[in-house]
């Protein structure tokens, strides 16, 4: 199975029809390398561009839009980075950074979105000027706002925020502005990416760390990290459920 959005000027350049041929190829290339189905997801996030998990047998990756039309060796790289304990992974690694850097410029292509921190319930602009004062001295330099809400019911996960490291930018999901979610869990969830940019993501071995031991341990030293943990896990359901009300 395919689907995903293609940013604006990769849509002028290429039909629909043109779009879903790569992406087709895509798939087959890599179910043909891995020996397994695959199903790809095309996406034009501007902070990770590939991810692959395996459930229930089945491989899934999601890409950036600049991988449909990728060279024979990074699609090889591709399905090796998908092959866990692989040997040759890390380079696998370093060939797909390399190829994401030289193609930057495709990155963020689209209608830039609207930010706005001011939520119904959540103001994200106030907890965000709370948290660098108290744990950052002001030294995080960052546009916060809410993230689109996307259409569709049930979520199976949620992806609570996220740092968009070369746009200094933090968006946060929408069904997180709920009365009944705590504005300390809130709070939380913005600290956790603001952590993002004063503990930056390191390189080790060949391999991309997100959230190093250093960050880890700020996170937890966090007075709301614990109860917030603890919220979240007694009310995923809620978060999971469907649109703020």
């Amino acid at each position: 199975m395919v689907d995903g959005q293609l940013d604006l000027f990769d849509a002028r350049r290429w039909s629909r029809e043109r779009r879903v041929d790569e992406a087709s190829r895509l798939a087959d290339a890599l179910s043909g390398q891995l020996g397994e189905p695959v199903r790809l997801t095309v996406h034009d996030n501007r902070s990770i561009m590939v991810s692959w998990r395996r459930t229930r047998g089945l491989f899934h990756l999601r890409v950036h839009h600049m991988f449909l039309d990728a060279p024979r060796e990074v699609v090889e790289a591709l399905a090796v980075f998908g092959k866990p304990g692989s040997r040759q992974r890390a380079a696998a690694g370093r060939r797909i950074d390399a190829y994401v850097r030289h193609h930057r410029a495709r990155i963020g292509g689209g209608r830039p979105q609207r930010l706005d921190p001011r939520g119904r319930h959540h103001d994200l602009a106030a907890l965000f000027e709370e948290e660098n004062r108290a744990h950052f001295g002001g030294a995080i330099h960052a546009r916060i706002g809410w993230g689109a809400l996307r259409p569709g019911g049930r979520r199976r996960s949620i992806k609570t925020g996220v740092y968009l490291h070369d746009q200094r930018v933090i968006r946060i999901h929408p069904a997180l502005d709920r009365p009944e979610v705590p504005a300390y869990y809130v709070r939380a969830v913005v600290f956790h990416e603001m952590l993002h940019q004063a503990v930056p993501v390191v390189e080790r071995g060949g391999r991309r760390v997100i959230h190093s031991a250093e960050f880890r341990r700020r996170e937890k030293a966090h007075p709301d990290f614990a109860r917030a943990r603890t919220w979240e896990a007694a009310h995923l359901h809620l978060l999971l459920g469907g649109k703020p009300r």
